[in-house]
C-alpha cells in the first residue's frame, strides 16, 4: 500500500504533466479570469500589504506577472518570496519594480538584492499545483510554503485552474489549509458553504 507521500508524488507528477500541456492561449485566458476574480475580492481591495508568488509560466502556473505589475502601480506594498536553499525556507522581500527580479537556480524569478521584510502581511497569494474542496493544497513537495503558512496569520489565497480543483487530495500532518480558493470559474471560501460562481 502506498504511503501518503507516495500518493502525493504520483498525483503531483500526473497533474504537472496535465498542466504543462495546456495551450498558451488557454493558459493566458484562464489566468486572466482567475486574477480578475482575485482583484474583485473585498479583502484584496482593502489590503495594504500583499505577498504574491511570482508564477513559473513555463510550468503553467496561474500567471501573476501582470498582477504584480498592476499592484506596483497602486499604494499596496508588494512582497515576493526568496528561496533560501540552505535553510530550506522562504525569505520575503518588498519590491518596487518587476525589473528587480531575475531567475534563481530553479528558474523562479526573485529579487537579485533582497532585504528581509518582517512586517505584517494582509494576504498571501499562494502557488499550488492543485487543491481540494476541503481547502487542502498540493504543492511541489519541498515544503517551503507549508513552513511559511504555518507561521502567518495572513489570509491565505490559492490561485489555480478549475480543472485542478479536486474532490480530495492526500494530506499529511504538516500540510496547511488555505482560506480562499480562486479558479477561473469560481471562488470558494473556507467555513462558508456558499460557492460564488
Amino acid at each position: 500500500m502506498k504511503s501518503r507521500a507516495e500518493e502525493k508524488s504520483a498525483l503531483r507528477n500526473r497533474l504537472l504533466k496535465a498542466r504543462t500541456s495546456i495551450s498558451v492561449d488557454e493558459w493566458a485566458e484562464k489566468s486572466l479570469l482567475a486574477v480578475k476574480r482575485l482583484q474583485g475580492l473585498t479583502e484584496f481591495q482593502t489590503s495594504g500589504t500583499i505577498h504574491c508568488f511570482v508564477s513559473m509560466n513555463k510550468k503553467r502556473e496561474v500567471n501573476t506577472h501582470d498582477l504584480i505589475r498592476n499592484m506596483l502601480l497602486t499604494d499596496k506594498e508588494v512582497i515576493v518570496p526568496v528561496t533560501d536553499f540552505e535553510k530550506v525556507k522562504l525569505r520575503h522581500t518588498k519590491i518596487s519594480s518587476f525589473e528587480e527580479l531575475a531567475p534563481n537556480k530553479w528558474g523562479i524569478l526573485e529579487p537579485v538584492n533582497s532585504d528581509s521584510f518582517d512586517s505584517k502581511i494582509d494576504i498571501i497569494i499562494v502557488p499550488l499545483l492543485a487543491a481540494d474542496i476541503s481547502f487542502n493544497r498540493l504543492g511541489y513537495g519541498k515544503g517551503f510554503y507549508d513552513r511559511f503558512l504555518s507561521s502567518s496569520n495572513a489570509l491565505k489565497v490559492g490561485l489555480l485552474f478549475d480543472g485542478f480543483l479536486l474532490d480530495e487530495i492526500p494530506v499529511e500532518d504538516f500540510d496547511e489549509k488555505l482560506d480562499i480558493l480562486i479558479t477561473d470559474k469560481k471562488t470558494l471560501r473556507r467555513n462558508n458553504e456558499d460557492v460564488i460562481s
